[in-house]
């Protein structure tokens, strides 16, 4: 039986990513949760939304066309969420996408040089048979290490292989927030900051940048992140509130790999309801 009330989620990813599920068999569980909004929002690819498209309005349900992109910022790396993405005239966000997975694919090949020379059998090939879709990611690393015994799960691969200050990590080339605020927008989206939680910085110097940001053209935060406390989504809130950015939430679900990341819930394992919808009604 369904909650009284309307359950969503504006962050989570497919297979066409580093997602576990396909469009489809996301749109699926969206509806068998109850959740009558939800946000694709694939790692710089747009090419599962065509596919979650139909079959959510098969299901008779609402799918935001979405991205998530990182970005160079004064803080550091920067996670955005593209959200309510319109379907066509999208060119020059496309263009925008093909720039940051070229770069992508040239820190894959980088990450794999640096596996051979520690004599790990391993390709290019290798790994992008793993992702199966159209972006190969350090996740699709992490599995083929796992499958052959480098690591017992994701965890580890990150702390002992291909996370920041390990033998196999290779930083990424990104794209200036400037660049990604213009590409999103051109297509009619609203650019909201990921998981803020992960920017790592005090809440003072974070209430600076979010205004900042706002000048710049950012939209939205994404205060009711499920990485989150009760307690931080309730400052992150009073923080876009007073910057003047719109606030949204998501789970930023791949699969079954990450139980802490449910589908429809948010922070402290509360259910996340419609009102974060109200920016893109």
């Amino acid at each position: 039986m369904y909650p009284e009330f309307d359950m969503v989620d504006l962050h989570t990813h497919s297979d066409a990513s580093d997602g576990e599920f396909s469009p489809v068999q996301l749109m699926q569980r969206a509806f068998d949760s109850g959740i009558s909004v939800i946000a694709l929002t694939d790692h710089d690819t747009l090419s599962g939304l065509n596919e979650a498209d139909e079959k959510a309005q098969a299901l008779k349900i609402r799918l935001i066309r979405g991205v998530e992109t990182e970005v160079d910022s004064e803080s550091g790396e920067l996670h955005l969420l593209g959200l309510n993405l319109r379907a066509h005239s999208d060119e020059a966000l496309r263009k925008f996408l093909q720039k940051v997975r070229g770069r992508r694919v040239s820190r894959n090949e980088e990450m794999v040089e640096l596996m051979k020379k520690n004599n790990l059998d391993v390709s290019l090939e290798q790994i992008n048979l793993v992702a199966e879709g159209e972006i190969t990611g350090r996740m699709h690393f992490a599995h083929w290490l796992i499958n052959h015994g480098y690591a017992k799960n994701v965890q580890e691969c990150f702390e002992r292989w291909i996370g920041a200050g390990t033998p196999y990590y290779v930083p990424k080339q990104r794209p200036s927030l400037d660049d990604a605020l213009e590409a999103i927008h051109s297509v009619g989206g609203k650019v909201v900051i990921a998981h803020p939680r992960s920017l790592q910085i005090s809440w003072k110097r974070m209430a600076r940048c979010f205004s900042e940001w706002k000048e710049r053209g950012m939209d939205g935060i994404e205060a009711y992140h499920s990485g989150a406390t009760s307690e931080e989504a309730a400052r992150f809130t009073n923080l876009a509130l007073k910057s003047g950015l719109f606030i949204t939430g998501g789970s930023d679900f791949h699969g079954s790999g990450h139980p802490d990341r449910r589908l429809g819930y948010g922070p402290g394992g509360k259910p996340l309801h419609d009102n974060l919808v109200q920016p893109f009604i």
